[in-house]
């Protein structure tokens, strides 16, 4: 028969559990509440440490939360460590299967601390990752979020995203040199087309003129005109990219103000004499037309007198 005492036997242990991931969970929490406060502080007045301290956040509170599970599991069923433990020591390489399932969540851990610690990467940097432009905007134990330019979200793995090279458009020096391509047509006036395309780019607002920036060259003869290079530099990617658009936007109001023409495909057909000539042979020849005169009408002097005239 199920009695008293085989329910309190069952009911004690289970609520020891409950009230030891309770404590857990409340001193997670306040641990949380404080880390929040103190790094916020640190982190306004140095900006650089935000992806450090934010790593090392989440670690402390997953080693407190996988301490108290731990604690809490144990206390309230002895026995079951007990039974674990026969169990790994009967199987032999319980722990290599188990390191091998976990060989992955304990790379990217790892990574996540190399990252964290060396920062190739950090909060808010704008990044190219495989080809896609996107900002950091999180780093987290598994996995780094990354925000495209077109509000997606890549959640990248830490360990793939420590194998990968990636260019950093923030780092150091968050200016960015900004290339526009134009052709013209060889008929336009280069020194005209080059001098105006450097006076647009000086009055753009975000154009930066350092050194002898902007300047203009000639970057190679095309099939169908000159092809220029407009170099200007701006404060950084996203900027740069704005930039350009608009740039490209005025320079062909300005060519068709002082009539410099944009290149475009042409093609000209050079025909054989003798093919030629053959052509005109081969076409019909147009009668002239006979002017009809209106009824009572005179012929003039010429028409009367015929063509022995």
């Amino acid at each position: 028969m199920f009695g008293i005492d085989d329910l309190n036997a069952f009911i004690m242990p289970l609520l020891s559990f409950v009230i030891g991931i309770s404590l857990t969970l409340i001193v997670a929490y306040i641990i949380n509440h404080i880390l929040n406060k103190r790094i916020a502080e640190i982190v306004e007045k140095n900006p650089s440490l935000d992806t450090s301290y934010r790593f090392i956040r989440r670690l402390i509170l997953f080693t407190i939360i996988l301490i108290g599970i731990t604690s809490s599991t144990y206390a309230a069923f002895p026995a079951l460590g007990a039974s674990l433990a026969s169990i790994f020591v009967a199987a032999g390489f319980a722990s290599i299967i188990i390191g091998l399932a976990a060989q992955s969540t304990l790379s990217n851990i790892f990574a996540g601390m190399t990252i964290s610690i060396f920062q190739p990467i950090r909060i808010n940097e704008a990044l190219l990752f495989k080809n896609e432009f996107c900002f950091v905007e999180d780093i987290k134990l598994m996995h780094t979020v990354l925000r495209t330019w077109d509000n997606r979200r890549l959640m990248v793995p830490n360990s793939v995203l420590q194998n990968e090279v990636i260019v950093n458009y923030t780092r150091t020096d968050p200016s960015k040199l900004t290339p526009i391509f134009i052709s013209i047509s060889y008929e336009s006036d280069l020194d005209k087309a080059m001098q105006i395309m450097v006076d647009v780019a000086k009055r753009h607002p975000d154009c930066l003129p350092i050194g002898d920036l902007p300047k203009v060259q000639v970057m190679e003869y095309g099939d169908s005109g000159l092809q220029l290079r407009l170099l200007s530099r701006a404060k950084d990617q996203p900027t740069s990219f704005e930039m350009a658009r608009s740039v490209l936007k005025e320079i062909k109001k300005e060519f068709e103000a002082n009539g410099i023409a944009i290149a475009y495909p042409r093609r000209y057909l050079v025909v054989d004499p003798k093919l030629q000539k053959l052509l005109e042979e081969s076409l019909p020849k147009t009668k002239p037309k006979r002017i009809s005169k209106k009824k009572g009408e005179q012929p003039s002097e010429s028409e009367a007198a015929g063509p022995n005239q």
